[in-house]
């Protein structure tokens, strides 16, 4: 904390590159310590992005060079450019080589920022399920569907057991417990058949 607040003094005495790195660097870290907040306290990465800051997380998967351009990755950049800067002057070094460090370092941070993003959202999207995803599996009728009516069925999609309200394609009664087809989705209504067995297969 003590080093922080020299830190934050510090820059009232600085000029120049110096009080460009320090302002950089603070403001990365605070940008980034709101950032922490919001995710770990409140959650919802995806609405606090879009929401608070503007960043469209599902738009960020169209283009890996968007992601090194998004709020987080310019954040990374301020915060990593801003302290190496500091550290090669502190080391006596000159200005031209801290702000060519700070750049590299900067852009290195920026980089694996979207990386990082890239790997989570690829994740993400992994295990998203898609009520289009029932179609061609088999389920059981969780509540009986009536003639002509809207019952429901459980599925399992991607290894995750699904409820969702169905129909039977022609119409007719299934009961519970009875194993059923998708055939297709409408909505968010699965079209189902009951399941037939051959002699074969009993």
């Amino acid at each position: 904390m003590v080093g922080i607040i020299d830190f934050v003094f510090g820059l009232l005495d600085a000029t120049g590159v110096e009080l460009m790195f320090g302002a950089s660097a603070l403001i990365g870290g605070v940008l980034f310590l709101l950032w922490l907040i919001l995710v770990v306290v409140l959650g919802g990465i995806g609405d606090i992005a879009e929401g608070v800051f503007g960043v469209d997380i599902d738009a960020m998967g169209a283009d890996a060079s968007f992601k090194a351009l998004t709020f987080q990755g310019v954040m990374a950049f301020m915060m990593f450019f801003g302290l190496t800067g500091i550290i090669v002057m502190q080391s006596g070094g000159p200005e031209v080589l801290a702000i060519l460090v700070g750049g590299i370092s900067g852009g290195a941070s920026m980089f694996a920022t979207g990386k990082v993003f890239q790997f989570f959202i690829a994740l993400q999207a992994e295990g998203t399920i898609e009520i289009d995803d029932a179609v061609g599996v088999s389920g059981t009728v969780y509540l009986r569907i009536p003639e002509g009516g809207t019952g429901q069925v459980s599925v399992s999609i991607k290894g995750s057991l699904r409820q969702y309200d169905a129909k039977s394609v022609d119409g007719s009664m299934i009961p519970n417990e009875e194993t059923v087809m998708v055939k297709a989705v409408v909505g968010t209504l699965l079209m189902v058949e009951p399941v037939v067995y051959s002699p074969e297969e009993e």
